[in-house]
């Protein structure tokens, strides 16, 4: 049942920040009933103080939508029980928007429809939360705008499947970069972590001639150390422009840059 909660808690984040990016939805556990397990929620919005929604009970709109949005999803998986392609997430991503048109929500500034890969990642929050019950067990969503309805939970999602078919184009590039080693592979042939900026960068080491020398202890890093490298970067954008994911592959490490590091006077100043 947690697992529900927390699943339908990140879809009404994505559906909310769909409409403005300063909406943010609070889901409140309101009431428990024992017997056959019944749990009800309650949503809070919460937003920044913007001109544009003074007017109007806003709330009302969004907060509708937002159920409905959700239902609207639940039916879609009564309708499936796999993913077999990417016309299946944009008829998902249609019947939100239609819904979006009839509650009003359209009428809100900045309204843009929920991509394709929150779609997906909607459908997957689904399946792998229902994937925890036992045989026997059903869910059903219950609201005052509409009847309960059943969720399936023959619904299997496979992420590795569901990301390939949301892929429209990918776009490769190389380039000569200074990647800040984080975490080496000591072991195989798994990732190297790397940070880039501010950022963390997941990558392949595929330089086999650097990578014997380094095991074989002939190349030596320390924390702190950089490599000067030339990597591959593959992103792969969805239908609607979307990045999906990024890669990247260490294709040729050319230098071990080493961090500055205190001399022997340094760490034991003389009394």
């Amino acid at each position: 049942m947690t697992g529900l909660i927390e699943a339908f808690q990140e879809i009404d984040t994505y559906l909310a920040q769909s409409i403005r990016s300063g909406f943010e939805p609070l889901t409140l556990l309101e009431d428990i009933e024992t017997g056959s397990l019944r749990v009800w929620l309650r949503n809070v919005l919460t937003t920044v103080d913007d001109e544009s929604l003074r007017s109007g009970d806003w709330k009302k709109v969004v907060g509708a939508f937002l159920v409905k949005a959700k239902r609207i999803m639940v039916d879609w998986t009564t309708e499936h029980t796999e993913i077999s392609s990417e016309a299946d997430l944009t008829d998902l991503q249609q019947r939100i928007l239609d819904e979006a048109a009839r509650t009003g929500v359209l009428h809100i500034p900045m309204y843009s429809p929920i991509p394709t890969s929150q779609i997906a990642k909607s459908v997957e929050l689904i399946a792998d939360a229902t994937r925890q019950l036992r045989p026997g067990d059903s869910v059903s969503f219950l609201s005052e705008l509409q009847a309960p309805a059943r969720l399936n939970l023959e619904l299997q999602v496979v992420p590795e499947t569901l990301s390939d078919l949301l892929v429209h184009e990918s776009l490769v590039n190389e380039a000569l970069m200074i990647l800040i080693i984080k975490k080496p592979d000591f072991l195989g042939d798994s990732m190297w972590e790397f940070r880039h900026g501010k950022g963390s960068i997941p990558a392949k080491l595929l330089d086999g001639k650097w990578l014997a020398e380094f095991r074989c202890g002939n190349v030596v890093i320390h924390p702190g150390d950089a490599l000067r490298a030339k990597v591959r970067s593959t992103a792969r954008y969805g239908y609607d422009g979307d990045v999906i994911d990024l890669q990247y592959e260490v294709v040729h490490v050319e230098a071990v840059i080493n961090a500055i590091r205190p001399t022997q006077e340094g760490l034991f100043p003389r009394g």
